[in-house]
């Protein structure tokens, strides 16, 4: 096999995603006669826009358009190399195609992904290992872009922290694109053999990919603007870039002849990546039509092709620093994400510019070293090349190391989860929780307890965190952006309960059935569930200060209604208890409606028409915050000092709901406030009486929940008890 510099017709061009640079082809598809520098140019330029991106996210905020550029050249080279091997030969192996691949990307990556995996379990907290372990097993089977995508439209699994193997999104779009590619190319040219079909097969691809782009842009526009978060990883919002290189590829374009007109389109060309890098934020919906800046920037250098202008595009793109960060650009982009995540772990702080630099140094020195002694060893070597099943079962073995390290790690945090709910149980039965210091009886009025305890936590913080993945209730939650009603029945589900509930509300309801269940289950009370992702009940149409503001706003609208009239006409139910997160929404006049005060008055009308139809109507009062804090990353970072996880008592926002009930002054409306039960004069605690209270920033774990059930139901009767 040869060497890079001496790529033959039928071998594979390098990746699109960082790699070395073959030969390009002739518009007849022979081979080209000189090599094309300006797009291993290109790729320095689109790594160094990823890589400055997140190590410099508000100076360069739109660098992640260097991926799209990676995109671009991909789908112009493996399209390339493609259409010559059906012209040569008639037929393309894939065998043959996907053995090439897996030697050139497979090495190195899944060395990364290995070291990554080493490094979750000895340098970043427990709380993070089981995400971490999942996208570690995702991306080795190159699908990380699909649980990234599940995760972007996962309520509670919105703030997970960034893992070691989160930028593998983009190879793993690559890798698909890898194995469906050729398969589409060779059913093209399967079907230009027919008698009926007159055009030639460089015609009919270009036709079939021109109308699959078309599609895939067509798709992007619809599912960016419908679910940003979500469309920016999967696979179908992204086939069109390809396409777009494809085409390139395909018709062979060449814009002028005169050198200055090309230079001055390359120039445009590289103008309009640069652009959209220093444009672009997190706010831009994209991929979508904006990504069209880049893609077409890239397109446009490409096609220009080279001049021999000095200081145009080609001059600078050719020159050997740039050149040799193309040479190495795969392995930067593999190895500096994982740098970027573990240093503060290690570090103990933020990234600083010396930090930065230092990881940027570092990603280079271990690029050079990773393609010149593991990549391009095992791609050149007869070891793995002299057939097609020896790549195949390297791939095999590789993913099966990584991915079994990963079921050791989410093994043992079953265990430990298990370990957990056997203490828990036990801590939190009966006779326990009436203990003195023991969970929320630690705050209660008159107590000489230590507020946070004295014992092992419960749970640890590593099984709190994964409380947000695997929620007892969460097949009662409906999702952000739909609308139907989900019912459920918890508590007393025998005959002739005592009294039916209806709990109502959004995630900061839901997060309090732990409690409501067992009260129900000790006083015959049936429990019925009304709850929605980031839903509170209110007439005010609520609007959220993130990407998702439109579609869910309007599932919200469409979900309050129906709860409300639902529970209106339904005589079974004598109390509804609701809580919400009203903190962190902006109220704003719902649509036909004025409000001089929307953030409270969309309360009321709900409210009336629930007591006009003889229900009392309970108000919880919303946990206090932690400004943000995630309680269980912190308390692993602070193992020995738990109150640097707590915060500030002094000036706890207003629930807007309870505001609107105290104002009401209605007997059949009352509020219900457990404050005391997570503060003190000073503090609120992420740890009471030995339980974590946070799951995360401001959902209750399900221990501390279920503890404070005592205290609840005591309240409630309280509550709806007429005073003498």
């Amino acid at each position: 096999m040869s060497t890079d510099a001496q790529v033959r017709p039928e071998q594979a061009p390098e990746p699109a995603a960082p790699g070395k640079q073959p030969r390009a082809a002739t518009a007849t598809g022979a081979p080209a006669a000189r090599h094309r520098p300006e797009i291993q140019g290109l790729r320095a330029v689109a790594v160094l826009l990823v890589v400055f991106f997140h190590l410099w996210p508000t100076e360069l905020s739109g660098g992640f358009v260097g991926v799209d550029v990676f995109f671009v050249i991909s789908g112009y080279l493996i399209t390339d190399h493609i259409h010559r091997e059906t012209q040569r030969t008639g037929t393309l192996s894939l065998r043959r195609f996907w053995a090439r691949r897996i030697r050139r990307l497979l090495p190195a990556s899944l060395l990364v992904l290995a070291l990554s995996a080493v490094a979750t379990v000895t340098l970043l907290p427990a709380t993070e290992w089981a995400n971490t372990a999942r996208q570690l097993a995702a991306s080795a089977l190159y699908v990380e872009n699909w649980a990234l995508a599940d995760d972007a439209v996962d309520y509670m699994a919105q703030d997970n922290a960034p893992t070691l193997a989160q930028h593998y999104w983009s190879l793993s779009v690559e890798e698909q694109f890898y194995v469906l590619w050729p398969v589409l190319v060779l059913a093209i040219v399967v079907l230009g053999r027919r008698a009926w079909i007159r055009w030639s097969t460089r015609r009919l691809l270009a036709g079939g990919i021109a109308v699959l782009g078309a599609a895939s842009l067509t798709w992007s526009i619809i599912a960016t603007n419908a679910d940003p978060a979500a469309a920016y990883f999967v696979t179908p919002t992204r086939i069109w870039e390809f396409a777009a290189g494809a085409l390139l590829a395909l018709l062979a374009v060449r814009p002028a002849r005169r050198g200055i007109v090309r230079a001055l389109i390359a120039a445009a060309g590289l103008a309009a990546i640069v652009v959209a890098g220093v444009a672009y934020d997190g706010a831009t919906l994209f991929p979508g039509w904006v990504a069209l800046l880049p893609v077409l920037g890239t397109v446009a250098v490409m096609a220009a092709g080279p001049t021999k202008r000095r200081f145009a595009p080609h001059w600078w793109l050719t020159r050997r620093p740039v050149t040799f960060v193309g040479d190495i650009s795969y392995s930067v982009y593999l190895w500096h994400w994982p740098l970027i995540v573990v240093l503060p772990h290690v570090t103990g702080t933020e990234l600083r510019w010396g930090d930065k630099l230092g990881i940027f140094a570092a990603t280079l020195v271990l690029a050079w070293l990773s393609k010149v002694y593991v990549e391009d060893p095992l791609r050149t070597r007869t070891f793995l090349a002299a057939a097609p099943w020896r790549s195949f079962a390297f791939a095999v073995a590789g993913m099966a190391v990584v991915v079994a390290g990963t079921v050791a790690v989410t093994n043992d945090l079953d265990r430990r989860e298990a370990e957990a709910e056997e203490r828990a149980e036990a801590v939190l039965s009966a006779d326990a929780v009436a203990e003195p210091c023991v969970g929320p009886a630690a705050l209660a009025p008159g107590s000489d307890c230590d507020p946070i305890g004295s014992g092992p936590l419960i749970p640890p913080p590593e099984i709190a965190v994964e409380q947000n993945r695997r929620s007892d209730y969460q097949e009662c939650q409906q999702a952000i952006t739909e609308p139907d009603v989900i019912r459920c029945e918890k508590g007393y589900t025998g005959p002739d309960p005592k009294r039916v509930i209806a709990v109502v509300g959004d995630s900061h309801a839901t997060h309090w059935l732990p409690a409501i269940e067992l009260i129900g289950e000790s006083s015959d009370w049936t429990i019925v569930t009304y709850l929605k992702s980031s839903c509170p009940v209110t007439a005010a149409r609520r609007e959220l200060d993130s990407e998702q503001t439109g579609e869910a706003a309007d599932s919200c609208d469409r979900w309050v209604r129906e709860v409300r009239d639902d529970i209106a006409a339904d005589d079974t139910i004598s109390m509804v208890l609701t809580s919400s997160y009203t903190t962190a929404y902006d109220f704003t006049d719902a649509r036909g409606t004025e409000f001089d005060d929307p953030a409270h008055d969309g309360f009321a009308p709900i409210w009336q028409e629930w007591t006009d139809s003889g229900k009392d109507v309970v108000v919880l009062r919303d946990v206090p915050p932690t400004q943000g804090e995630y309680v269980p990353t912190c308390l692993s970072a602070h193992p020995g000092d738990v109150i640097d996880c707590a915060t500030s008592a002094a000036g706890l926002p207003d629930d807007a709901a309870v505001v609107e009930a105290q104002r009401l002054d209605d007997p059949k409306v009352h509020v219900v406030d457990l404050t005391d039960r997570f503060c003190d004069d000073e503090y609120c605690y992420p740890v009471v009486g030995d339980i974590i209270v946070y799951r995360d920033y401001s959902h209750l774990t399900r221990e501390y929940a279920a503890a404070l059930a005592p205290v609840l139901g005591e309240r409630l009767n309280q509550a709806m008890t007429p005073e003498d």
